[in-house]
């Protein structure tokens, strides 16, 4: 087993500060800590066992133009190679301590929302004084997103085969979401019904009802993404999402040929030698600074807050101080008396 070893935190890193123009709380910067504490966590795996992981989307933005977190940023995130990640994964279950844990296909998932793996402090906020001592004093769970890179086939046969299965895999997931909160139209269930013949067809599968079905459809999408694994391509997508995304593409000695970038005045991470390449095909004129490019709302522990004040509400407490954030103004970012 690896311990999680503490970072060492500079004197007022925890302090609320504006940085281009955006105002980042205490409460954020102690998010950033327990991610780049699991990070630096992850990077000891990776080097015990020769694994390869870079830096990925706007976290290798971040480590390029800021030198660390993009201020507005609320979450970390690698890339690997499938063979990495795939050694990661077998290897990983043995060297984790009792704290952290692996976020990917739990079979106890009741609603799986997104292909994501990674390594994170739980599932749950926790006030416990041994998870804040240990999590920098923040009571929330995250931790570091892993994209896992497949070989792209070059064949146009071989890449529309892959591309029209993936498409159809996701069009079921979201249709599956409908179908578990009741929200499925009559026209919908339909298209449901003939999407999950064809796929049950195509892959000769059949759906169990015995398991979340969602969980299902996730773990078939996985398999799809690397079906091209000993193709030969030297080209490398992370599949479900440059589908969608229009992503260009990496190449598989970006993954490879590294160097190593400061981050935060923490750490050192790596990005590919050659990121000038990679965020021009990810951002464009990568140096011009466009606030909020994420894919979820702001901040990503904003439900698990909401929470934490209904709690407090519902028992009657008085919320510490430090569990509350205030804007620069000094007014409350999220009202706890909202949350009864």
């Amino acid at each position: 087993m690896i311990d999680l070893k503490g970072l060492n935190f500079p004197d007022g890193y925890f302090e609320s500060e504006e940085c281009c123009g955006f105002y980042i709380t205490g409460m954020m910067k102690r998010l950033w800590a327990v991610q780049m504490n699991i990070l630096s966590w992850i990077d000891e795996v990776c080097r015990k066992y020769g694994i390869h992981y870079i830096m990925d989307y706007g976290s290798m933005l971040g480590a390029v133009r800021h030198s660390g977190y993009i201020p507005w940023d609320d979450d970390l995130d690698i890339g690997m190679l499938r063979r990495d990640y795939n050694r990661f994964m077998g290897l990983v279950v043995g060297e984790l301590p009792p704290y952290l844990s692996v976020k990917a296909l739990f079979p106890e998932a009741v609603k799986p929302k997104e292909m994501i793996f990674g390594i994170s402090n739980g599932t749950r906020l926790d006030t416990s004084p041994e998870f804040l001592e240990r999590f920098y004093g923040c009571p929330y769970s995250t931790g570091v997103d892993i994209f896992v890179y497949d070989r792209v086939p070059e064949d146009p046969e071989q890449f529309e085969y892959q591309d029209s299965l993936i498409r159809a895999l996701d069009r079921l997931l979201m249709l599956q979401w409908e179908v578990d909160d009741g929200s499925i139209t009559e026209e919908r269930r339909q298209e449901y019904k003939v999407i999950k013949e064809s796929v049950e067809n195509e892959l000769d599968y059949s759906f169990s009802e015995n398991e979340n079905k969602s969980i299902q459809i996730l773990r078939l999408l996985d398999i799809a993404c690397s079906l091209c694994e000993d193709c030969g391509s030297k080209n490398v997508e992370c599949r479900e999402y440059s589908i969608y995304k229009g992503d260009k593409g990496f190449r598989e000695e970006y993954f490879i040929d590294t160097i190593q970038l400061p981050f935060e005045g923490i750490m050192s991470v790596p990005v590919p030698r050659d990121y000038d390449t990679v965020l021009r095909n990810l951002y464009g004129e990568y140096m011009e600074q466009k606030m909020f490019t994420s894919s979820h709302d702001y901040p990503i522990y904003h439900n698990q807050r909401d929470e934490l004040y209904r709690q407090y509400n519902i028992r009657g407490w008085k919320i510490p101080e430090e569990f509350l954030e205030y804007d620069k103004e000094g007014k409350l970012i999220s009202d706890p008396n909202d949350f009864v």
